[in-house]
């Protein structure tokens, strides 16, 4: 047992009284020094030290006891504030002990709250409360062992509520920054697009998704050409919604559409012709068409010309030597000119295609097959001069540049075919050498005047001057080669025409052996060089490039072999393919060369969708055969075709006129298009209802040494008009040698009608109406095509 004290402890504040045990404690200097300067909450922060020091045991039990009763140990103090709104401020935490009397002081404490929860400890203090819950503060008490413990774990808590607070804040904002991206790419070439930090390679025909955050700047996609440098669309993306689509160029036919899915569907559907749209919410992407050229050919088919120009005018200016884009803008948006009423002035009536044609001189200049269809288009609305004007300032901006001085030259007179112009452009061969396409010009000027059937020629001076143009060429292609179908196609007729076939079908067999430039006109091209020239000439066999894809369509096969003069149709084919309209093109084909009449018929019937895919010559016959009959169906197959809305005034003129001699415009055509007009204006209907011709045409094979359509066509038709003409009864009259009054009689009458009435009889006459004028043999009734290693059959 402890010993006490003799001398007394000092305890002013009267602790030993409202805690008796603290007597069983002592002796204990530091208790007693804390008694003595009577702070009750020194004392209980003396016997929370030694209780942490204390081993257990009676002792430890009573410090403990000591210490959790802090009622003993209050001090006076001032009533703290209390204030909360809706659970959230500063509240009281405690009540009294289950049984205690109603007027019972308890110990409550001071905390923070956050809609009632308590987040954050204050301090302690004797209370007691009434009925009405108003809470009286009797003192402060001193914080409990585990005060500093719990606050620092309160601490903690908050610490991390506001890190997963910020946490989800910074998630929430980075969604709210974030957008799905969907790119497509309709062009023909692969695109490197960057939009905000993300790249994609996107393929032709093909899209890609991703997600972009935005920044302070304006979302932009820009896309360039993989591995260059050179932009070819940079557009600001809208950010008003979460989904948002790139449609490079505006090149793709794209459509939102209801998602059956969401609850808020949109009620139609919408086209989306930008090139930087918003998927709205409640719809989903449509791709209509997924490459340019689906797209144009979908909006022309609807009618609506002014999105296939925009579509197909996109392409042509950013791909370089994409012909068929740029064919396709200048058909289109001649298409949507030509609608305009004739009455506007001609800057807003052909405002389009003018537009048009200045993008194509400014955009490729180093690109003669552009700046050729941009001169077209300029004398087509009758603006040659300013082209003119445009390509002179150009030239005396680039005095050194040979291209300058070729486009100058193109749209200056003399007119091609003239002795003039061949003078012409000898002088600008001489004075750029080393300019290939220079010199390929004067060589195209010299074919095109030796294509002139001018009385003043003999046939040696003639051959003397084909022979010195094949020789210039040869020399020509040993430094450069063709290296675009059509100057492959010039290279080739040059060499034809000097009957050098073995040449042509070599020069042919080159080019083709790069399967990238195996394409559907090169096929037609070397199928008819190899018709002209013979098998025993013929240096491939032109079916070895057809691709494979292009081999498993037979609708595409049996259109190859009709343009090529390999074999025409029959019907038992026709019948076998699944295409109404392919079936319609190759049936309307095949009866132009076998049966004009019929064709014209077909012509008169046919949907734009079957017109629109015949080939130019092909179409140029049945417009031309339409328009000498004075039919007005002619008018609309000139625009199914942009060489034949091109070549639409100096066709008709020929065709047209009594004399038949060739404008200017007329002898820049092609040589298809040339035959097909000759051939047409030959014509003549006779009252008997058959045709007859008046002109020769045994310049045809001259004129388009390739053997086009109008070639084959002249002996059918030569052949069909002579025995339309020798089924036609003659009407038999008396001779006018009988003098008058004399009648024949019985026996004499049917004899003098016999050989006049009988086919034998009509041979001459039609000798003389359908076949002398032409200078050309009468064809055989039934001719079968030869076969030879390129496809015919045997």
């Amino acid at each position: 047992m402890r010993a006490m004290s003799l001398t007394p402890v000092s305890d002013p504040s009267g602790l030993l009284e409202r805690a008796p045990r603290l007597t069983e404690l002592l002796p204990d200097s530091a208790l007693s020094e804390a008694l003595s300067r009577g702070d009750a909450w020194a004392v209980h922060a003396v016997l929370c030290r030694r209780l942490e020091l204390e081993p257990p045991g009676p002792t430890r039990l009573l410090l403990t006891a000591l210490v959790e009763d802090r009622s003993a140990f209050v001090i006076a103090g001032r009533p703290p504030p209390t204030s909360s709104v809706l659970g959230t401020g500063v509240r009281w935490k405690g009540a009294p002990p289950r049984g205690a009397a109603p007027d019972s002081p308890f110990v409550a404490e001071r905390t923070v709250t956050v809609l009632g929860i308590p987040v954050w400890p204050l301090d302690g203090y004797l209370v007691r409360s009434d009925d009405k819950a108003s809470v009286q503060v009797i003192g402060q008490v001193p914080p409990s062992p585990g005060w500093a413990r719990r606050r620092a774990g309160a601490l903690a808590v908050m610490a991390l509520g506001l890190c997963a607070l910020a946490g989800a804040g910074a998630v929430w904002l980075e969604a709210r920054s974030l957008r799905a991206v969907t790119v497509v790419n309709g062009l023909s070439r692969p695109v490197d697009v960057r939009i905000g930090g993300e790249h994609w390679v996107v393929a032709p025909g093909t899209q890609e998704q991703g997600r972009v955050k935005l920044g302070d700047d304006l979302l932009r996609a820009v896309t360039t050409w993989p591995g260059q440098e050179a932009v070819i669309e940079d557009v600001v993306l809208p950010t008003e919604g979460e989904r948002i689509l790139y449609n490079v160029k505006g090149a793709a036919m794209l459509e939102a559409v209801p998602d059956a899915e969401a609850t808020d569907a949109s009620p139609r559907s919408r086209s989306l012709p930008e090139s930087a749209m918003v998927l709205q919410s409640g719809e989903r992407l449509s791709v209509q068409a997924a490459n340019w050229e689906a797209a144009a050919r979908a909006f022309a088919e609807e009618g609506r010309w002014q999105a296939a120009g925009r579509v197909a005018s996109a392409v042509a200016e950013v791909e370089p030597g994409n012909t068929l884009a740029r064919e396709t803008a200048a058909h289109a948006w001649l298409t949507v000119d030509t609608q305009v009423p004739a009455n506007l002035p001609a800057d807003l009536r052909w405002r389009n295609t003018r537009d048009y044609a200045a993008m194509l001189m400014h955009t490729w200049q180093e690109d003669p097959e552009a700046q050729a269809l941009a001169l077209e288009l300029m004398r087509f609305i009758g603006q040659g001069a300013q082209a003119r004007a445009r390509y002179a300032e150009h030239a005396q901006q680039h005095p050194d540049s040979p291209l300058a001085a070729l486009y100058l030259q193109r749209a200056s007179p003399p007119h091609p075919g003239s002795a003039d112009a061949v003078d012409a452009y000898a002088k600008l061969a001489a004075r750029f050498p080393d300019s290939p396409e220079v010199n390929r010009a004067w060589l195209e000027a010299r074919w095109r005047f030796e294509l002139e059937d001018s009385p003043d020629w003999g046939d040696r001076e003639r051959q003397e001057f084909v022979t010195e143009t094949a020789r210039l060429l040869t020399a020509f292609e040993e430094k450069h080669p063709p290296e675009t179908l059509k100057a492959l196609e010039l290279d080739v007729r040059i060499l034809l025409r000097a009957r050098l076939r073995d040449a042509a079908t070599a020069l042919v067999r080159r080019y083709g052996q790069d399967p990238r430039r195996r394409t559907w006109d090169f096929l037609v091209l070397a199928g008819r060089t190899a018709e002209a020239a013979g098998p025993e000439h013929t240096s491939y066999v032109m079916r070895d490039w057809i691709p494979a894809a292009l081999a498993r369509q037979p609708e595409r096969m049996l259109l190859l072999d009709l343009l090529t003069g390999q074999r025409s149709p029959k019907d038992a084919e026709l019948a076998t393919l699944p295409s109404v309209e392919a079936r319609s093109v190759l049936r309307l084909t095949r009866d132009v060369l076998v049966d004009p009449r019929r064709a014209l018929k077909e012509a008169d019937g046919d949907p734009s969708t079957v017109l629109s895919q015949l080939d130019p010559e092909v179409l140029a016959l049945l417009a031309l055969e339409h328009t000498r009959t004075g039919d007005a169906v002619g008018k609309r197959l000139f625009s199914f075709s942009l060489p034949l809305m091109l070549a639409r005034e100096p066709l008709r003129n020929h065709v047209l006129s009594a004399s038949g001699a060739p404008g200017p415009d007329f002898l820049r055509l092609p040589p298809g298009l040339r035959a097909a007009a000759t051939l047409v204006h030959a014509r003549r209907d006779a009252k008997e209802g058959y045709p007859v011709f008046v002109e020769r045409l045994d310049g045809l094979a001259r004129m388009d040494a390739l053997g086009g359509f109008a070639v084959r066509a002249a002996s059918s038709w030569m052949r069909r008009a002579f025995d339309a003409c020798m089924d036609t009864k003659v009407d038999t009259k008396m001779p006018h040698s009988l003098p008058l009054g004399i009648m024949l009689r019985g026996d004499l009458v049917r004899e003098q009608s016999r050989p006049e009435d009988g086919r034998e009889g009509r041979r001459s006459n039609c000798e003389a109406r359908v076949v002398g004028p032409t200078g050309l043999p009468l064809p055989r009734a039934t001719a079968t095509p030869p076969g030879n290693a390129n496809g015919a059959d045997p």
